[in-house]
């Protein structure tokens, strides 16, 4: 622990001095950060993270997740409240799948064993991310943002039968959510003090991967990587191009689907593919804040990044397979 501790002092003194060099160029990485938080996350997902929180303290989605429990134990072989937790996430987005895995832990209604199994079919992203801010305001295709979706999110699946025996030992009993009974104004002030918070923390984290991105990529410190992803594409025939924006986006998704949809000499369909790996994936941003909250439930940090990338190999599959047999784009 030591040793990481020094490891990450020496890191964040490297970026400090980075940051005092050129302050000009990285204050301006920052604020495209805010930019395109603002114009392209802010609109579709605050919305969506006060009516959901809502939906949550009113206890409907307690009510749906009832009817899942049989499908959640069968297939995943983990207790009924991981439909709770599948709904709020496929609903909201990252990371809302590992926030709650983590409280049902604090809570003991779920075992730590049973919270690595929850997070491999849990930990996606949100439909108005993928249809709204990248399908229609980045590709300019509500068509392509489906087709990302459905692969996605059929992708999770797959991956939480992946890992259905994951650690698993024996059914455990079942668990049921119940919402603290509270009054509406309440919830209302609540719920736009809790969405507020998390719209700042996405914007926050998109805000710092935009400058660390631009920092390594001035620092030439991802050159190896896009050499190399430009030779693999180069070798099955497709355009090199691309390689920057499926880097920056295995750093910061957003920020990667935003250059993939810049590119005007790669086609719709090579872009929606690339761009399920990279959602599906998460990013490492999207990573530190999922393990803020699961390294409260003692999950292996090998077993995430695993579980994450089969997630992200799985969506892409389908993701190809769809535009073979159906060619929609």
């Amino acid at each position: 622990m030591k040793k990481i501790n020094i490891f990450l002092s020496i890191l964040i003194i490297f970026i400090i001095a980075l940051f005092i060099f050129n302050p000009q160029v990285y204050s301006l990485s920052v604020l495209k950060g805010i930019l395109l938080w603002a114009t392209a996350l802010l609109p579709t997902l605050f919305p969506f993270f006060f009516l959901t929180k809502i939906l949550t303290e009113l206890g409907a989605v307690n009510i749906l997740a009832n009817y899942l429990s049989r499908i959640t134990k069968k297939l995943f072989n983990v207790g009924g409240i991981a439909g709770y937790v599948y709904i709020m996430s496929i609903i909201s987005g990252y990371p809302v799948g590992a926030k709650l895995t983590a409280e049902l832990y604090e809570h003991n209604l779920i075992s730590k064993e049973e919270a690595a199994r929850i997070v491999t079919f849990t930990s996606t992203s949100g439909p108005l991310f993928i249809i709204g801010t990248v399908g229609i305001g980045m590709f300019l295709s509500r068509t392509a943002g489906i087709i990302i979706l459905c692969s996605h999110f059929l992708g999770a699946i797959i991956n939480g039968l992946i890992y259905r025996n994951y650690k698993y030992k024996k059914a455990l009993a079942d668990s049921k959510f119940e919402p603290v009974q509270k009054n509406l104004n309440t919830i209302l002030s609540e719920s736009i003090y809790n969405s507020i918070i998390s719209i700042l923390i996405v914007g926050g984290y998109v805000a710092i991967f935009y400058m660390l991105i631009d920092m390594l990529n001035n620092s030439n410190l991802l050159l190896p990587f896009k050499n190399m992803s430009a030779y693999l594409l180069n070798i099955f025939k497709k355009s090199p191009a691309f390689s920057e924006g499926l880097v920056n986006g295995i750093i910061e998704i957003t920020r990667g689907c935003y250059d993939l949809s810049s590119l005007k000499a790669v086609s719709l369909s090579l872009c929606t593919i690339t761009a399920t790996f990279i959602i599906s994936w998460g990013g490492l941003s999207i990573h530190m804040q999922a393990l803020t909250f699961l390294c409260k439930c003692k999950i292996n940090i090998g077993f995430y990044f695993l579980q994450k990338l089969t997630h992200a190999i799985c969506s892409t599959i389908i993701c190809i397979l769809i535009l073979i047999f159906f060619k929609p784009l």
